[in-house]
């Protein structure tokens, strides 16, 4: 029975061979510059950004340029912990999945099929036929149909796994942000208490000035008023400051407590970002690679969906042993090992429609796939677009608001002066303390919305973290 094995597997690897050469070729997706002019009908991709004309070389390790330990080991944290990429990984782990499975139907499928039973009639097995049997079967993938679909669920696979390299990039970027707004927010509220000292001073002062007969009970009324405002102003500064740790703690994959450390000061972000060519984020990006994959995969669904209308070729081998004595009547021809080598024709010839139609499927699924891949395009060049409009408009607005702030804090110090040796009223000297409030929380705003359009930039540009 083993000589007989071993010339069932030589005869059908010599016929799998002979099929293998006139075998068509697969037809591969067309090149990235082909498949971009096709994509960018209504406009061409320029040499440079309209907001910057810097061409030097993206720089990598953007979260480095932070300097901060701290914000390093939390971005280190939520790439383990994090839901969102936990599930993330799970899908490119089963996409895997799925490329092996399209692997293993180009393979030969061996199976074995013993039966010892007693009782007669039935199946085989149940009527007295004892025994075993080696099967092999082995589908000749003469169009590419089963080529096709592996190749589609390796393109698949890669688009997947471009997909959770960018839901990692965003994870960091989101991290960012978060835990420098909550920076923020922290240093709100500090300024909330200085205003908030500063109105307990000008309560007294009135007080002092009513008490001498040079001021007014309106006066302490307007400072008790402002003094109000201020403490409801923190109020809802401390809830907001804890419901963004909350989210930062959610992003980590910890419990929502409120109960994380941020920094105390936000960083100096004036530094140059090289921005490159807009050609280079075509590489760069994990969600455009990840949209050609993806039409990479459509391509490949095509040539599986046109391949399924022709002939499909299987051959098919077995070799057994049966035990015949429990037999009532045996034929005179039987024969002992028994053995079987044959071939299976399937040709499609009439189905409704559905084959044809299934064409047409995937090659609306491929032309779906290309105007993601603009559209993905498009959306990143917006992105990029964006925060290096608003990169350089903060620069600028920094630098007026700084004169603001030193401006309105001298304005405030002499309409206190004024107000002491009452050359002036309560509403001045409180109106001219909103606005250097104003402008302080202004500042802030800005160096916090800074660091928020760098990241963005970053993310924008497809950098490494």
């Amino acid at each position: 029975m083993q000589k007989g094995l071993h010339g069932i597997l030589k005869l059908l690897l010599v016929l799998a061979c002979c099929g293998c050469f006139y075998t068509c070729a697969v037809k591969q997706p067309t090149e990235s510059e082909d498949l971009q002019k096709e994509a960018f009908a209504n406009f061409i991709l320029p040499s440079t950004w309209q907001n910057s004309i810097d061409t030097l070389q993206i720089n990598n390790n953007w979260l480095s340029t932070f300097n901060n330990p701290t914000l390093d080991s939390l971005v280190q944290e939520a790439l383990i912990y994090n839901q969102d990429l936990r599930i993330s990984s799970l899908r490119v782990t089963e996409a895997n999945g799925y490329v092996e499975s399209a692997r293993a139907a180009l393979r030969p499928a061996l199976s074995i099929l013993g039966n010892e039973s007693t009782k007669l009639g039935g199946d085989l097995g149940s009527n007295g036929l004892n025994g075993g049997i080696f099967a092999a079967s082995w589908e000749l993938d003469i169009w590419g149909k089963l080529r096709s679909a592996r190749s589609a669920e390796i393109a698949n696979y890669e688009a997947i796994a471009n997909e959770n390299s960018f839901a990692q990039l965003s994870i960091a970027a989101m991290i960012t942000k978060t835990y420098y707004l909550a920076t923020e927010t922290y240093l709100q509220i500090n300024l909330a208490k200085e205003m908030i000292k500063l109105s307990q001073d000008m309560e007294t002062i009135s007080q002092n000035r009513f008490d001498v007969g040079i001021g007014t009970e309106i006066d302490i009324a307007l400072s008790k008023a402002t003094l109000n405002k201020f403490n409801d102003a923190l109020f809802q500064l401390e809830l907001a400051y804890n419901n963004q740790l909350r989210a930062l703690e959610l992003l980590l994959g910890r419990y929502p407590c409120a109960d994380i450390e941020t920094n105390t000061e936000l960083p100096e972000s004036n530094g140059h970002i090289p921005a490159g060519i807009p050609a280079q984020i075509l590489e760069r990006r994990p969600d455009i690679l990840a949209a050609q994959n993806r039409f990479n995969a459509a391509f490949y669904r095509v040539g599986e969906a046109n391949a399924a209308r022709l002939p499909q070729l299987n051959l098919t081998a077995s070799l057994g042993l049966l035990d015949t004595r429990q037999l009532i009547v045996l034929a005179d021809n039987f024969s002992n090992p028994i053995r079987s080598i044959g071939g299976k024709l399937v040709a499609p010839i009439y189905q409704g429609g559905a084959l044809k139609a299934n064409v047409n499927i995937r090659n609306t699924q491929q032309q779906q796939a290309i105007e993601v891949y603009s559209q993905t395009v498009l959306n990143a060049l917006a992105d990029v677009e964006s925060a290096l409009n608003a990169v350089n408009t903060l620069d600028s607005r920094e630098v007026n608001i700084l004169e603001s702030v030193k401006n309105n804090e001298r304005a405030f110090e002499l309409e206190k002066i004024r107000y002491k040796v009452g050359k002036t009223d309560m509403r001045d000297l409180i109106d001219q303390q909103m606005d250097f409030f104003k402008s302080q929380t202004d500042l802030l705003s800005i160096k916090g919305e800074k660091i928020v359009q760098r990241t963005n930039l970053f993310l924008a540009l497809g950098g490494d973290m």
